[in-house]
């Protein structure tokens, strides 16, 4: 069995460690996403600077959105450390449970691998829940996103997105999402 908890607090634990991390070298980090591979074997965490938004795109230009709230555009990535042994027995349990969790003639997801994903995707949410709590005293401003390449909708992107972000930022990502999803 999964142990869901545990990757709960190691996200969180991972994160905080990742941003304090990247604050010492940037102090205009304004976003910050933990980011879940659609198979549900690896995880990580990007963030981006002001500085680094600034140089790809002016505010007035078509592409600004997308270069603000694109996670595979970002300037800072994370993938080691904690993160690299959470990915490890993310991997481990998938690859375990593939009889369980992928149909062998199709190559398609089984009923469990989806109850396995919904839960990954709910505990995902509320780590970075439980981490905009910690963090919030240091880095009230910063923006907070969970992401899964090709899997979540603009409309559950932006639902979670209000959840966890001031409620004008949260109107102005979901404006502009159909710019960046």
């Amino acid at each position: 069995m999964f142990n869901y908890k545990k990757f709960e607090n190691d996200i969180v634990t991972a994160m905080e460690s990742s941003l304090r991390k990247w604050a010492k070298k940037y102090d205009d980090i304004y976003i910050l996403s933990l980011d879940c591979s659609r198979d549900m074997e690896s995880i990580g965490i990007a963030a981006n600077t002001r500085q680094y938004l600034s140089e790809q795109a002016d505010m007035d230009s078509d592409d600004y959105w997308y270069y603000k709230y694109c996670e595979e555009e970002w300037e800072l990535n994370d993938a080691g450390g904690l993160l690299e042994e959470i990915s490890s027995y993310m991997n481990q349990y998938v690859e375990e449970n593939d009889e369980k969790f992928t149909d062998p003639e199709t190559f398609e997801y089984l009923e469990a691998f989806d109850e396995h994903c919904d839960q990954m995707i709910e505990t995902c949410e509320e780590a970075v829940k439980r981490f905009r709590q910690l963090i919030h005293q240091d880095f009230p401003d910063l923006l907070l996103t969970f992401h899964i390449r090709e899997y979540l909708d603009g409309e559950e992107r932006a639902e979670f997105f209000a959840a966890v972000n001031s409620k004008e930022a949260a109107e102005e990502y979901a404006e502009h999402i159909d710019e960046f999803n």
